[in-house]
């Protein structure tokens, strides 16, 4: 059967194929419909056509191999696990936790002459604070 000689060939590349689709990497879990779907379009875009039950086999014989090979451990009849460290995720490095955002509708206080908080316009009328004389009389 050509399906099936090719894809125990290119198990690796198929592994490859379904970290496309699916997260795989070390110590994650892959499910059996996954692969079985992924059996399907991986022989589909090499031209080759395989129907649903035969896929099933297919993938049962992929997981096989793999296991054979210790990639996988088989954890039930639907899961297994990827035990490779080729698969394993580099370390990230946390960036520094940015500074808390500020409440809405509050803006960063002003700074005056001489270091002083100036007051937006209108706050010192609000505030109760006499307001500043043009210089002129009052009529």
């Amino acid at each position: 059967m050509k399906a099936q000689e090719y894809l125990l060939n290119h198990s690796r590349e198929f592994l490859g194929f379904l970290k496309t689709r699916v997260p795989v990497y070390h110590l994650s879990n892959i499910f059996f419909r996954d692969v079985h779907y992924a059996v399907i379009d991986f022989l589909g875009a090499q031209d080759i056509k395989v129907r649903h039950t035969p896929a099933e086999s297919l993938a049962r014989l992929v997981l096989e191999k793999l296991e054979k090979e210790k990639i996988l451990v088989k954890l039930d009849h639907q899961t297994w696990m990827v035990k490779h460290p080729e698969y394993q995720t580099p370390v990230r490095k946390s960036a520094p936790a940015a500074a808390p955002a500020r409440p809405a509708g509050t803006a960063p206080p002003v700074q005056g002459a001489a270091g002083t908080q100036a007051r937006p316009a209108g706050a010192a009328a609000a505030a109760g604070a006499p307001a500043a004389s043009s210089g002129g009389l009052a009529s």
